[in-house]
């Protein structure tokens, strides 16, 4: 579930971009304390000589954790299996997941890899997603901490769940949240139309009901500089607009204990594809429970 008092759990390959997804697991750890479980993959059927090196791989990535970050416990583990299916085992008792936007072998086109857009659709734990982490793989590299860091919110199951994580990690991070809601207007003047639409009072509305949803984790964080943005246009816009200038974007998902269902394809999918910066996935329960599957029986 989501921020349980779990590792962080970093997949590591020995790419340049599963290094620096490492780089940010171990501030993630070292940030809440935790330990650092540094994981290697290899098919059920490898050969001796394989599994050697995939424990070597291991082992260099928490050495090298530890040396980035000292005083963060990591240790390294070696697994047989797929990539997606050892991760989302080892999320079940994580605080958090951390891996690349890609790993090794995998091509440039499509933008986000494929273990990456498995475990940015459903985990057990918030998932951190590093885009374009051969950033970060030099040692001399220097994580991002000026900028602020930016949730989407549109008053859904999924994005009522980023608020926590969202707040906590503007907190410890840089002191600066950004809250972007942005929402669609039949009247919202586009390119070929006649004169705009005055949409002052439907967006006075939508900020107001926005700064009403937040004052509880505003007033828990409450030296933490927050800055509520109510626009209206396409939310993939822009997030991913604002991800240009953010340290971290927080995004919620669909888990299978909400009610509502996303569009086709939902907007976290589509900034998974699109960010520029790393991106956070607030997951909520992977399993709907026993309590919950039985009041819907009744009600079908």
């Amino acid at each position: 579930m989501t921020y349980q008092y779990g590792p962080v759990v970093v997949g590591v390959d020995g790419s340049q971009h599963s290094i620096g997804a490492l780089r940010w697991a171990a501030d993630e750890a070292c940030r809440w304390t935790r330990m650092l479980l540094a994981v290697s993959v290899l098919p059920p059927d490898a050969a001796l000589d394989a599994q050697r090196e995939q424990e070597r791989i291991a082992d260099w990535a928490a050495e090298e954790a530890r040396r980035w970050r000292v005083g963060v416990a990591a240790v390294g583990e070696t697994h047989r299996g797929r990539p997606i299916e050892v991760l989302r085992r080892l999320a079940e008792d994580a605080r958090l997941v951390v891996v690349g936007g890609r790993g090794a072998g995998e091509h440039l086109d499509p933008p986000l890899g494929s273990v990456a857009r498995a475990l940015g659709h459903r985990a057990d734990a918030p998932v951190l997603i590093v885009h374009n982490a051969q950033r970060w793989a030099s040692p001399e590299a220097v994580l991002p901490h000026t900028g602020p860091v930016v949730v989407g919110f549109d008053g859904s199951e999924p994005a009522l769940r980023t608020l926590r994580p969202a707040f906590e990690e503007a907190a410890a991070r840089c002191d600066r949240l950004v809250i972007v809601q942005a929402w669609r207007h039949p009247d919202l003047w586009h390119p070929g139309s006649a004169r705009g639409s005055d949409l002052s009072t439907d967006e006075a509305a939508v900020h107001e009901a926005l700064c009403e949803t937040i004052r509880p984790w505003h007033a828990e964080h409450p030296l933490l500089e927050v800055e509520v943005r109510s626009e209206p246009g396409d939310p993939v816009d822009a997030l991913a607009a604002a991800s240009q200038w953010a340290t971290l974007l927080v995004l919620g998902t669909q888990c299978p204990a909400d009610h509502a269902r996303p569009p086709h394809p939902s907007v976290t999918a589509r900034l998974l594809e699109y960010a520029a910066c790393p991106v956070l996935v607030a997951h909520g329960p992977a399993r709907i429970p026993a309590h919950a599957e039985a009041t819907a029986a009744v009600v079908a």
